[in-house]
């Protein structure tokens, strides 16, 4: 029997493969009989050589390499037979649902309206005293812009290099880039003074927001007492609940978003807000010591990522610090609505 039809048997096989590269098997066909051919046609031809004998041995050698070359061809080709058939079957499956690009920097319209600020609820530490949320009223607010995300160090430290702007708390040696690495660069910025938070926003065109603009963009136009709803979910929020106990990159908690789509408002970060602490008209404790030590305070939103928030009321709770003082606080930017803009925005329901 012909070596050259020796193959071809336990090839079969690899027809379907072979099949779908059909333009490359002919190339590698014509090769492989142009090579099985050479050794024929010089085996044929006339030899004076006192070796000649030995050439037919060669021929059979060369004919053996060649029909093991285009068994390999062929095994080659069934493998990227069934590489592209697997790359085929990929490409059909249904696309995998990509999580939402952060945009940093971005801020979301909230409507004008009227809003719920504050509790009727006791203070939880204490269940005999109304909390400093005391009472419930709503507040009318025109439309404004608020940041979706809070201000990431990196955001800051850009901040900071075009500006030449030096941190409050430089001399102290205690300022947000004692605590900033470029592994963290998209957690919040922390340990900045309300001074530090104020010269930021308004170094990119915007300013704090009031502890009102807050709220209400944390509550949504219902009065939710979370951002999500009005039941407590621990791993919502980056608050100890959720095991961290440090800050994360904004965003990272998909579920800590408000009704207009504001995110990270109920934990991972304080923030400062450009409003003075002061008692909501009709509570009780106005005048008392609570509220005339915090005279000259500026009011703090959200919780941390060192809270526990199942303690905390809702998203009403409120504290207050000196301006220059310096911990884990950070903040985002607010600035006015035009009129056109405001015309544009739906209205809080």
């Amino acid at each position: 029997m012909d070596l050259i039809a020796l193959p071809w048997v336990p090839l079969c096989p690899f027809v379907p493969f072979v099949a779908k590269s059909f333009p490359n098997v002919l190339v590698a066909v014509s090769v492989f009989l142009e090579l099985t051919a050479l050794p024929d046609r010089v085996y044929n031809r006339p030899f004076s050589h006192p070796q000649a004998e030995n050439l037919q041995g060669d021929v059979m050698i060369r004919k053996v390499t060649c029909i093991l070359a285009l068994v390999l061809v062929v095994l080659s080709l069934g493998a990227c037979g069934k590489k592209e058939e697997a790359q085929a079957n990929k490409e059909t499956a249904a696309p995998a649902v990509e999580t939402p690009k952060i945009v940093y920097g971005e801020m979301v319209l909230i409507p004008a309206g009227e809003y719920i600020i504050g509790t009727n609820e006791r203070d939880p530490e204490n269940k005999k005293e109304f909390s400093n949320a005391y009472p419930e009223h709503k507040v009318k607010l025109p439309a404004y812009w608020i940041d979706k995300y809070e201000v990431t160090g990196k955001e800051y430290l850009d901040f900071t290099v075009n500006t030449s702007y030096v941190a409050e708390g430089q001399e102290e040696g205690k300022t947000w880039r004692t605590f900033f690495s470029f592994e963290r660069a998209y957690n919040p910025v922390t340990y900045i003074t309300y001074k530090d938070g104020e010269a930021y926003c308004k170094g990119v065109g915007k300013r704090l927001p009031t502890e009102e603009e807050w709220e209400a963009a944390a509550r949504g136009p219902n009065g939710n007492r979370f951002p999500w709803g009005n039941e407590w979910e621990p791993n919502k929020a980056n608050t100890m609940d959720a095991g961290f106990h440090a800050p994360v990159d904004v965003g990272k908690f998909e579920g800590d978003v408000t009704p207009f789509g504001v995110r990270d408002m109920f934990g991972n970060v304080q923030e400062w807000t450009s409003s003075m602490y002061k008692a909501y008209p009709g509570n009780a404790k106005a005048g008392t010591q609570e509220f005339s030590k915090g005279a000259g305070f500026r009011v703090i939103r959200g919780l941390g990522s060192r809270h526990t928030g199942v303690k905390a009321s809702g998203s009403w709770v409120r504290s207050a610090y000196p301006g220059n003082y310096l911990a884990d606080f950070g903040c985002r930017c607010a600035k006015n609505a035009t009129p056109e803009e405001a015309a544009k925005a739906a209205p809080a329901k």
